[in-house]
């Protein structure tokens, strides 16, 4: 039987904040706490600014530097991109989010959507920075989890704020819907990548006489991930690495997970049918019919979505689907944490043609 071509797994985190910018961690510093909660690979995007000459494997993990691109005479500063796979500036071009994203493919970069949902409440004092150039065109996909957007939309009050801060993991439940449906209408008509980042900072707040570090890196760096699969594994080589984490990013070849649920590492979301196999991120001919199948490393509530719809599930381990209809199939997968389900996993679609 044929086996799928992308076996091999690597785990990170994308959009990431230094002292270059607004971070409270020096890249030397990040990349230290990088290697201690294990990720092998970290893409830093300070906002507005592009520090190339950090890059290169630190303590064993592939450290990475692109940006986080805005018109800071906005206000609010809304429409944010991350431009990954970049070695050249396009901050210039900031107040045409089009021509951003036209300089980044240009590049042979990779422009992503940055948070583009955000649900602001009056206590926390944060403005709405979301997405609102929706005619943009070209980009790769969407940052549809943004970790630090959904924290803050669970500030209500104080005594929410202080549960939040103290114990993040009790609020935090997955991607708005809203994201979601809007990757799954764009999903309609091309192919749109998702991602997922911790939109780390780390800064310390000060509120009376409490002193906090809200969200540190070494808590997120174990919580919002991606996962990645590769033909081959990391190796140590700088731009032959650098090379394969941005490919397999940009053609989808990935997941989100919320490995604070339950470490992620080996679940699968595959097609067979008659023509072949395919994994995240690939295409497959429909034929006669095509198999999806997921495989979960732990028990979960498994879904596979199909235009928006859950078109089967079940709880357990493995899930199996057979579908005649095109379209692009993803996966959802959901945990239980204090007595409420909650977002684990979610995959880039497999493409039936």
């Amino acid at each position: 039987m044929e086996q799928p071509r992308l076996q091999y797994e690597s785990v990170g985190c994308i959009h990431v904040h230094t002292q270059a910018s607004d971070g409270a961690g020096t890249h030397a510093e990040v990349a230290e706490i990088a290697a201690k909660t294990g990720l092998q690979f970290l893409i830093i995007t300070d906002h507005n600014i592009l520090v190339k000459n950090e890059e290169g494997y630190r303590q064993g993990v592939l450290f990475l530097v692109d940006e986080e691109v805005h018109d800071v005479h906005r206000n609010p500063e809304r429409s944010h991109l991350l431009c990954l796979a970049v070695n050249e500036d396009v901050t210039t071009l900031a107040s045409d989010p089009q021509a951003v994203v036209n300089a980044v493919r240009a590049q042979g970069g990779l422009p992503f959507i940055a948070h583009p949902f955000e649900r602001i409440t009056t206590f926390s004092g944060e403005p709405d920075i979301g997405w609102i150039d929706w005619d943009v065109q070209d980009f790769t996909g969407f940052e549809v989890w943004n970790y630090m957007s959904e924290f803050k939309a669970y500030l209500p009050n104080l005594a929410r704020a202080l549960i939040m801060v103290f114990f993040p993991k009790a609020g935090i439940m997955g991607p708005f819907p809203e994201a979601l449906a809007c990757w799954d209408n764009a999903l309609r008509r091309r192919k749109v990548v998702a991602i997922g980042g911790p939109d780390a900072h780390a800064n310390i707040y000060r509120r009376g006489p409490l002193v906090r570090a809200v969200l540190p890196y070494e808590f997120l760096f174990r919580a919002l991930r991606m996962h990645i699969l590769t033909p081959q594994p990391l190796s140590g080589d700088f731009q032959r690495d650098r090379a394969m984490v941005y490919h397999s990013l940009g053609a989808g070849h990935s997941f989100i997970a919320y490995d604070l649920l339950g470490d992620a590492n080996g679940f699968r979301f595959s097609a067979r049918s008659t023509s072949g196999v395919a994994g995240m991120g690939e295409e497959l001919a429909v034929g006669e019919g095509v198999e999806l199948e997921v495989v979960s490393p732990r028990m979960a509530e498994l879904r596979i979505v199909h235009g928006g719809r859950v078109v089967t599930r079940t709880l357990g381990r493995r899930l199996n689907y057979v579908t005649h209809e095109p379209g692009a199939y993803r996966v959802e997968a959901y945990r239980w944490h204090l007595f409420r389900r909650r977002g684990w996993v979610f995959t880039n679609p497999i493409y039936l043609r």
